[in-house]
């Protein structure tokens, strides 16, 4: 059977370390190595037992079980022209004589039950909070006791998005215990992505980020300030609010200090150019009316999505409130990672596309260049109101919306690698 592998995915499917990980850059094939991992120990296991056993593949959503689990399970068993056929219903791939592959979330971990299986993979685990990360690898441990010819194994596939702050850097780094092997996947290591792939990768995220989606490594995103890449004065802009100008306005809820940043774009830039504080949402309304009367029909509101579910009082929520008024709102159904609202501010900053007007937004400017971590590198919260954390969450929710890294995406019919 010729199977054409990178070497750090060669490594990683041959793997006989009990936990082996596969550290990698965006595009380097980590998911695909993950399952030609399962299929290699299923026709091992058969080769030798002749009967069949249970894999695990899990992912961080079932959207992505379906997507890039079960898609890329197909795809691999058809090069490899092997029989096999899917149940969506069940999550699940019968893989002939060999057994089958199973398909779970970390949506809800303590839903990771009533199955076993002989080996799994965990894919994309540190884009987990370091706590979910640990409840997730103890729930698929657990689940992985089917009797095998070899020890069962347990393994990982993933990009360090957690830097040295996450569950993978503490597992096989800082505290590796035996059995626990490290193998790094270079995005660069991937002779099957497009032209121009690494390039996309930098001009999308600060350079920091841009080591960490490129050459898969651990790197500290806690060292400086939240926001390290912003300057005062090279990021300063005098733009003001123009009677013609769409007025964005993010917006962070919170009982006796909503704080709203005013945005405009130019071009494709985005600048802060007015903030204020609200003591509540009717208070907001009430703000947006007397400040921004000539631009009524050009206003569009990026808040917190937990107003969907905070109620200001018995009968309506904050979200609802607003969309009363007639303003339009962009709200997702759940606020994104407050990891990749930050990556999504650095990413600009970082490449001078967007400006506050610090003399129009004084508090929102503070906010930017004071912000900093706690010693869980978490960036920092204030219990009082309005605080530095609640300005740079409305930017944040505003720019996530607007203005999202979007990862390069790399072809699937372009070599094992892809």
């Amino acid at each position: 059977m010729k199977i054409p592998l990178t070497d750090p995915q060669e490594q990683f499917a041959f793997s006989d370390s009990s936990h082996p990980a596969l550290c990698g850059g965006l595009g380097s094939g980590k998911s695909e190595a993950g399952i030609m991992r399962l299929i290699l120990l299923m026709l091992e296991h058969y080769s030798m037992a002749q009967y069949p056993i249970n894999t695990l593949l899990t992912f961080p959503t079932y959207d992505l079980c379906k997507l890039r689990g079960m898609s890329g399970v197909e795809e691999v068993l058809t090069r490899l022209g092997i029989d096999f056929k899917t149940n969506k219903a069940e999550f699940s791939t019968s893989v002939g004589k060999l057994g089958n592959i199973l398909y779970r979330s970390y949506d809800r971990p303590e839903r990771i039950v009533a199955f076993e299986c002989a080996h799994s993979i965990c894919d994309e685990l540190d884009t987990l909070p370091k706590d979910k990360a640990a409840k997730v690898w103890r729930k698929v441990s657990e689940r992985t006791r089917q009797e095998t010819i070899r020890p069962n194994t347990v393994a990982a596939v993933t990009t360090p998005d957690q830097g040295i702050h996450g569950f993978m850097y503490e597992k096989w780094v800082k505290m590796k215990q035996e059995g626990y092997e490290l193998i790094k996947a270079p995005t660069y290591s991937n002779p099957y992505l497009p032209e121009g792939y690494i390039e996309q990768i930098r001009a999308n995220y600060d350079p920091v980020l841009a080591d960490l989606y490129i050459e898969g490594s651990f790197v500290s995103l806690s060292e400086s300030k939240v926001y390290h890449f912003y300057d005062r004065q090279n990021h300063h802009s005098d733009r003001i609010i123009m009677k013609s100008d769409r007025l964005h306005i993010g917006l962070d809820f919170n009982v006796g200090g909503c704080c709203a940043t005013v945005w405009v774009i130019d071009g494709n830039k985005p600048i802060a150019v007015d903030e204020f504080v609200s003591h509540d949402t009717y208070d907001f309304i009430n703000n947006l009316a007397f400040r921004y009367k000539d631009h009524q029909s050009r206003i569009i509101v990026y808040p917190d999505s937990s107003g969907q579910s905070t109620s200001t009082n018995a009968t309506a929520t904050d979200i609802q409130i607003i969309k009363k008024a007639r303003y339009s709102v962009d709200v997702p159904n759940k606020n994104p990672f407050i990891r990749d609202r930050i990556n999504s501010v650095n990413a600009l900053f970082s490449h001078s596309k967007i400006a506050i007007n610090c003399e129009k937004c004084p508090d929102l400017a503070f906010a930017v260049e004071s912000q900093g971590y706690n010693n869980k590198g978490d960036p920092e919260k204030f219990n009082e109101h309005p605080a530095i954390d609640d300005w740079n969450d409305s930017m944040g929710y505003f720019i996530s919306r607007k203005f999202p890294i979007n990862k390069p995406a790399s072809s699937l019919n372009i070599g094992m690698a892809y």
